[in-house]
């Protein structure tokens, strides 16, 4: 109540896990009233929250920008950088700060556990806003401050667009599937693992779970053309370098964690060689035929190339 009546643009407002002392749905919309007051009035500030749900509210925003916690893998443990970088991250260190002050493991593979579930079911009933992800996570540090405007960041995107960007992971993760099931029937990895694509929209950052992991990456630009690539260790600084290349600001990101580098590269040039295939226009689909590991089309059939 002080802050919110008290302010003027010459103040100073801090805020640390703003609303997080009542029921979370009442209290994020609370929250997100709060931060419409604060930027209305045009004062400086940080609001620091784990309610990731405020990213997802029509707010009337003009002076607000996003920001969000780096990390980075410290002998095998992934580890804040406690150094801001642009745009939303919607996960945690949760199970990592459980860890680290003893918490039993077998609470934490539990929870892990659970928190799959209810990723699933948050997925299976997310709508196609385009900021929004595909897999539900709780947000480690995302910081309101100033000064840029995200007047527009809540628009839902064309039909056109939430289409393709399902048909495009739907494919995906079909093909994904297909391929690991193959690797694991031949020995090539130790265990199945499950496929989850994870969205993440023009304005959020990869999660600090993708630190120190190899993934593959979709990015679907506005003009409906896709770039497919594959990273080791860091999701967040590879998708930065695209996305300050002309034509990828605003691009979407499909990302999916896989085991190990070779097997990056074999999804990779997979996927490269199969997506045209399946319609979809590739901006990088020469890279297909460069690969020492991974597939290339032999008479119209993807053949394994070693």
């Amino acid at each position: 109540r002080s802050l919110v009546s008290r302010a003027t643009g010459r103040s100073l407002v801090l805020i640390d896990e703003i609303c997080r002392g009542t029921e979370t749905a009442k209290g994020t919309c609370i929250a997100g009233s709060i931060i419409e007051r604060l930027d209305d009035v045009g004062c400086l500030g940080i609001v620091s929250t784990h309610l990731h749900g405020i990213f997802d509210l029509p707010l009337s925003l003009n002076n607000t920008d996003f920001k969000a916690m780096g990390a980075e893998v410290v002998n095998g443990c992934i580890q804040p950088t406690w150094r801001l970088m642009d745009g939303i991250c919607r996960e945690s260190l949760a199970f990592q700060t459980a860890r680290k002050e003893g918490m039993p493991d077998l609470i934490i593979k539990r929870a892990e556990e659970l928190y799959l579930t209810m990723s699933r079911s948050n997925k299976q009933t997310s709508s196609t806003a385009h900021h929004g992800p595909s897999v539900g996570y709780s947000n480690v540090n995302g910081l309101v401050g100033m000064p840029d405007s995200l007047g527009n960041m809540f628009e839902p995107p064309s039909g056109t667009f939430g289409l393709l960007r399902k048909d495009v992971e739907s494919i995906v993760t079909a093909i994904c599937k297909d391929k690991l099931l193959d690797l694991y029937n031949k020995r090539s990895i130790s265990e199945l693992v499950e496929v989850v694509c994870v969205t993440v929209g023009a304005r959020e950052q990869p999660p600090p779970s993708t630190v120190g992991r190899s993934s593959i990456y979709i990015i679907i630009r506005r003009d409906n053309k896709l770039y497919v690539g594959q990273q080791t260790d860091d999701l967040v600084g590879r998708l930065g370098a695209h996305r300050s290349k002309e034509g990828m600001q605003d691009a979407t990101i499909l990302y999916i964690v896989v085991p190990g580098k070779s097997v990056a590269c074999q999804l990779e040039t997979l996927l490269i060689n199969q997506l045209p295939s399946k319609g979809f226009k590739l901006i990088n689909k020469a890279d297909g035929k460069h690969r020492n590991f991974g597939m290339s089309v032999t008479s119209g059939e993807a053949m394994a190339a070693h």
